[in-house]
Formats: structure tokens, sequence, C-alpha cells
């Protein structure tokens, strides 16, 4: 009985350290309120049960029986069952990052949790479970702590781990007592806990475990909300992201410094649906993961990567590099050419895209990120491109069909003389691209550029005030006007907005708050997306808002349906982008505000490779100096305990203090099986150690003899004769002899049994 009692409380113990460790960080990643000392009350009671359950297989089946039948009364006669299924629900919806519903059903969660994972736990503890079920715990519960980022959880998960290493104790040193083992179980326990740094100062192994972390939440459980670019980041949308129009207040700080061989528009954000006031996107919000090769369909379509036919590619269509690197924090969104072909995003940045071929990264872009794109770079209007379309447009397209039925609604209170307007300006090309030709040149010829607009009434729609109204505005009045009259001209078109590099003759372009634009892109059959900039191109020289040039007046169209709307574009007061509204009109000139000096910015970017990382250097410098005396004291003294250990229980030592011959005897005799041992020789269960030691000779492994020593053995320990000096010698030298010819493997197992497993006799 008193065996019986002592395997129980061993296994209680075991599943005590293992649901404690599994439990506490569990509650705390859910709900850190649910951490209390209640719940390790609970996990003792519920380990007593099972333990009075397991004395015999009797007491088993009444346990197993009564457990049943208490949880069928309380499910179906006290409101069990809906208990239980609002809590799973709850717990459900906290895996989805929803909060709020937890807390309502913590009375039935959390002693359901405790009961499920404390019998789990019990399972696992068995002595027939080996340390598989054990394992597979601690590494699922080790999986969600670092998925979690919960390295606050760490040290309550260290009990788990000593009785997962208790249980690889005790199932390779099945005769060993626990006891022994705790304090072996404990030190293990602490080393890894300190050489992971406790979560805190600079440490390589907790940086590879992070690294490996976000790899996993980035690829797999990537679902968290992210940070979409928008033009209001840079002083537009004054009225508010639903309302296109009104003042801005653009500013011209560093934002990227891009290399390009040419002029490249970097889409940010790409919108599909026109409400009268504004421009959204509605085609889904769907991600891919860009470098996924089971994507490479969905994301030739969507980039165009096979368009134009490789049949009736030229020049024209050859990639040119494009490098991007951060100069400012910004949305998650990658600023990218429309044809992308191939993305090298820099360390850390995992690229996705969108239905509607955004570019985004997992989190938002930093200071000092760097990525490079391969595209190729149209635009409307270079030379031979009109050809090369037409003759796409006798190929097959299967995106075609789908970007009319995307790219091509338009809201119902759009007024008739708008439609008019659309019909008069493209009625004087043939084919589609020279009608989106003529659309742009009648935009930018036609309408006048400036920042100083009146807000825009809600109530009229915001493209025929312009069309038909004020006639002047900035870069998001040409685009959308562009993108509605390309629709109505029956051209799928979509509003993009981004930034305009527009590279020196070195090839580098610092892109600033300035160079924030919007533009249209249409698409062609068999071609794909081309990008169409209706803004007056003297006010994008070098940025999007600087004054316009008011040179020569702008030539009347002859396409134009209206009368000729005087435009003169000299600048009002509030075009310029500067703070002090003084431009007069003969000053535009001697202001150079295309390039919105730009002394400080460049340096920042060209000086330094990453820049001003000083946030976080500094708490690096303030943490190695922090944890270190403490790291350094607790590592030394743990090397103590490891170097006393093996002190203590060599056996020149224990021979020191042995009370008389027989003890001595067995000392050595310990010190023998134990070296045998490592090396793989046991002795068979009835064999004599005169036939043990025979048969190890006669394996030839060892140049000493062990046959006298078995006889010396056998004697002694069959007669109870007491050892001579001459017994306890030849047993002392033969096991020096042998230690000596043992090979690594064995004497590192040798000394691990020394360590966690005191030597007994076999």
């Amino acid at each position: 009985m008193s065996e019986t009692i002592r395997k129980r409380l061993v296994h209680a113990l075991l599943a005590m350290l293992l649901s404690a460790g599994l439990l506490m960080p569990l509650l705390g990643i859910l709900q850190p309120s649910f951490l209390s000392p209640s719940v390790l009350i609970g996990v003792a009671a519920v380990v007593l049960l099972f333990e009075l359950a397991a004395i015999n297989r009797t007491t088993a089946l009444i346990g197993a029986g009564v457990s049943i039948a208490a949880l069928l009364v309380w499910l179906f006669a006290f409101g069990g069952l809906l208990r239980v299924s609002d809590a799973v629900l709850a717990i459900a919806l906290r895996a989805y990052g929803i909060r709020t519903a937890l807390p309502l059903a913590a009375q039935t969660a959390v002693p359901l949790i405790v009961i499920v994972v404390t019998l789990l736990s019990c399972l696992s503890c068995l002595k027939g479970a080996s340390v598989l079920p054990a394992s597979i715990l601690c590494f699922c519960m080790i999986l969600l702590i670092y998925l979690s980022d919960a390295s606050a959880m760490i040290p309550w998960f260290l009990p788990a781990l000593a009785a997962f290493l208790l249980l690889l104790m005790t199932d390779r040193f099945p005769e060993t007592p626990l006891l022994p083992l705790l304090p072996c179980a404990a030190l293990l326990v602490a080393a890894a806990f300190l050489l992971a740094g406790n979560g805190v100062g600079p440490n390589s192994l907790r940086d590879k475990t992070d690294e490996l972390r976000q790899a996993i939440l980035d690829r797999l459980f990537f679902t968290e909300p992210r940070d979409v670019f928008s033009l209001s980041s840079e002083g537009f949308y004054p009225e508010g992201q639903e309302q296109l129009g009104g003042k801005p207040n653009p500013s011209d700080h560093p934002v990227m410094q891009v290399s390009t061989p040419r002029s490249v528009y970097l889409r940010g954000v790409v919108m599909n649906d026109y409400t009268g006031r504004s421009w959204r996107n509605t085609t889904g919000g769907r991600r891919y993961l860009w470098q996924s090769s089971r994507l490479d369909q969905e994301r030739s379509l969507l980039f165009n990567q096979d368009l134009p036919p490789e049949s009736v590619r030229n020049s024209q269509c050859d990639s040119v590099t494009v490098s991007v690197r951060m100069l400012s924090d910004s949305a998650s969104t990658l600023f990218v050419p429309q044809r992308v072909r191939e993305l090298v995003p820099g360390e850390e940045l995992v690229p996705y895209f969108s239905n509607s071929s955004e570019l985004f990264v997992t989190r938002n872009l930093q200071a000092g990120d760097v990525y490079t794109v391969y595209a190729p770079v149209f635009q409307a209007g270079d030379p031979g491109l009109g050809t090369l379309i037409e003759v796409c447009s006798t190929f097959e397209d299967p995106g075609y069909n789908k970007a009319v039925d995307t790219y091509t609604g338009l809201p119902a209170h759009l007024e008739e003389p708008v439609y008019a307007l659309s019909r008069e300006v493209s009625s004087v090309a043939a084919s589609p691209y020279d009608k989106a030709l003529a659309i742009q040149s009648w935009l930018s010829r036609s309408f006048r550029y400036t920042l100083d607009v009146d807000n825009q009434p809600s109530d009229v729609d915001f493209v025929t005030r312009f069309l038909l109204d004020t006639r002047e505005g900035y870069c998001t009045y040409f685009a959308s006007a562009m993108t509605v009259l390309c629709r109505m001209a029956g051209l799928p078109a979509r509003y993009v907005e981004g930034y305009l590099a527009e590279p020196d003759e070195n090839g580098e372009a610092l892109v600033t708050g300035l160079s924030a634009h919007a533009w249209t892109e249409v698409y062609f059959k068999g071609f794909g997306w081309l990008t169409f900039d209706a803004t007056p191109k003297q006010s994008r020289s070098g940025n999007d808002h600087g004054s316009p040039e008011p040179t020569a007046s702008p030539e009347p169209d002859e396409s134009a349906p209206s009368p000729t709307p005087t435009p003169t574009p000299t600048p009002p007061a509030s075009s310029s982008t500067e703070d002090e509204p003084t431009p007069e009109p003969d000053e535009p000139e001697t202001t150079p505000s295309p390039t919105p000096e730009p002394t400080a910015a460049p340096d920042n970017p060209q000086d330094d490779p990453v820049p001003t990382p000083d946030p976080k250097a500094e708490p690096s410098e303030e943490n190695e100096h922090g944890p270190f005396p403490w790291y350094w004291i607790l590592l030394v003294l743990l090397i103590l305990v490891f170097a006393g250990r093996v002190f203590l229980t060599s056996p020149s030592f224990r021979a020191k203090h042995a009370r008389n011959a027989r003890e001595l005897f067995d000392i050595w005799v310990d010190e023998l099986v134990s070296l045998l041992r490592a090396d793989n020789w046991i002795r068979r269960k009835g064999e004599t150690p005169m036939a043990f030691g025979r048969r190890v000779d006669a394996s030839s492994s060892y140049s000493v003899s062990l046959g006298p020593v078995g006889e010396c053995v056998s004697l002694i320990s069959y007669s109870k004769a007491v050892p001579t000096d001459l017994d306890i010698g030849l047993v002392r030298d033969t096991s020096i002899l042998l230690k000596g010819e043992l090979g690594r493997p064995a004497r590192l197992r040798y000394l691990f049994r020394r360590l966690f497993a005191p030597a007994r006799r076999r």
C-alpha cells in the first residue's frame, strides 16, 4: 500500500507542476485578470480527485461513473450546456482578437479551462504515457506564448518545463527516486531561463525566437487591421476622408529617397467606387502573400505581368529598377509602379497584395526600410505606345472583362451635361487609347491648377462641380474628373493615390510631402493598365503642388464643348505651398517651390545608412548595463552548483567518507557499474557478476579485464565476506583504467548520470 501511495504522490506532484505551468500562461494570455491563486486551488482539487479515483481499477470505474453522471446532470438539469456553449464562443472570439466577451463568461470559462487542462496533465503524467503527450502540451504552450508576444508569461511556464524534465529523467532512469531529481530539474529550468535572458536585455536566442514568431505570424496569421495610405496624411482631405476637395495644407517633409531612371508614379492605394463625394475601394479585403507560388496566376493577372504578350514586346516593355528607401514613418502601403515584375523586400518586410493590386506589408513602414522593384514603366503619351496598344487589342485578355465589370460603374445621380462633355471630348478620337489621351489633354489644357479652392458643398457632386462650375482645382480634382469621363466613354478606369518621383540627372529623386499625387489608370485590352495624369504638367515640375508657371496662357482646345474658359493661370496668393501667402504674379520663377529646399532632408538619407535609430539604440545600452550583474552572478552560481555536484558525487570524495571497508568496496563497485552502463553494458536479469564480467571480456571492448573483478564481486556478494584492501584496490584500479578507455559519448553519459541520477548498486 505504501508503494501505491508513493507512486500516487509522485504522479500528483508531476501533474500539479505540469498543469500549473500550462494553465497560468494560458489564462494570462486570454485575460490577465484571470491569474489568481484560486486557480492553483482548483488544480489541486482536480488532481486530488484524480488520484483518489486512480488507486485501483474499482475506484477508477466508480470515479469515472460518478463524474459522468454529475456532468450530465449539470449540463441538462442546471443549464450547464448553455453556459458551456457561451464559454466556448467567448474563447473562440478571444482567439479572433475580441476581448470583451470572455470576461462576461469567466465564471464558466475559467473552471472549464482548469478542469480540461488539469485532466490532460494528469493523463500525460501517467507512467505508461511516456513523455510524448507532455512534450506536445509544452510545445503548444511555448508556441502560443511566442505567437501571442506574451514574454511576460514565460516565468509562469517554468513549472511545466520542470515537470517535462522530470518525466524525461524518470523515463530514462526508472529506478531513480523523484526526490533527487527535483534539484536537477530546477537547475536546468533556471539555466534555460537565464540563457533566454529572462526577457530583459540583448539576447541573440530571444531575438531569433522573436524573428521566428514574427515570421509565422506574418505568413500564417496576418489578420490584423492595417494602416492604409491616403492623401489625407499629406494634408489633403481637409473636409474629412469622406469628402474630396477643400483647401489642402501639404508640407515638404521628406518621405522617401527613390532611385529610378525616369519619372515614375508610385501607387499607394487604388479606388474603384465613386460616390459623388469621394472614392473608396469595394473590391474586397482579400490578402495574398506575395511570395506564394500558389498565387502566381492571381498575382500575374492583377499586376499585368503577362501583358503585353511576349510576341509583341519591345524595348519599352523592359523592366527598370526602382529602389525605395523610406526617410520617415508611413502606413503599411508599399509605394510601387503598376506593373511589378519582381519585388525584393528589405529585412523584416513581408509583402502581401490585395484584389485591387495594392502592395503592403505586415507592419507600418519605418524610416530606414528599403525595398526594390523591377517593373516596366509606361506612361500615356510615350512614343510608339499607341501602336503597341492597338496591336495588343487583337489578343485574348482574360482580365479585360473583369476590369470592365469592376471599373466602369458610376453613380446614378450624375447629370446629363457631364455625359455630354465626355461624348464631345472623346468623339474626336477613334481608338480607346486616343479617347483617353483626348480626355487627358482637354482637362490639362482647359482647367486651371490651384490649391486655393473653396470648400466643397456636401450636397453637390464633386466632379460635376469641377467640370461645370469652378473649373479649377488640384490633382484629386483632375484625377477624379479623368476617371469619371473615361468611364462615361466606356473605358475601364480607376482612381489612384500615391507619389510622383521625378529623378535628377543622377537618377535620384527626393520624394517629399509635396510629391503626393493622384492620377488615373485606364485598362486597354491585351495591354493592361496605363497611367494617365490630367493634372497640368507645369504644376508637376518637381512636385505636384508647386505654384503653376504663369508664362503663356493655355491654348483653347478646339474640341472643348464650352466657350473658352478664360484660363489665365495667374497664381493666386494661396496657391503657394509655403506658409507665408505672399507670392506675387512676378515671383513664382524666383521662388523655386518645385524643389522644396531639401537642404536638411538629403543629409539624413545620404549620410546615414539607417536614419537615426537612436530610440532603439538607447534602450539597448541601458538594458545591457541593467541586467548584466545579476545575470552573470546567477550564471556563475549555477556553474558552481554543477561543479559542486560533480565533486560531491565523485568516488574519490565518497571513498574518503566511507565508514567501513564494505561501504568503500560498494562505492567503487558502483563506480564501475556506472562506467559500464554509460558504455551500454548492463547486467542481464539473473546474470551473476562473474558471468557479466566474462561477457564483457569476450567482446574485447577494453584492454583491462573485468573477469577478476566479477569473481571478486560474486564472492563477496554471495558469501557476505569482508572485502580486503586487495579486493578494494582491484575494483578501484579497474574502474580508473576503464574510465580512461571510454569514448567521448560514453563519458558524457557517465557525467550526466553523475549529475542527475546518483549511482546505485545494480
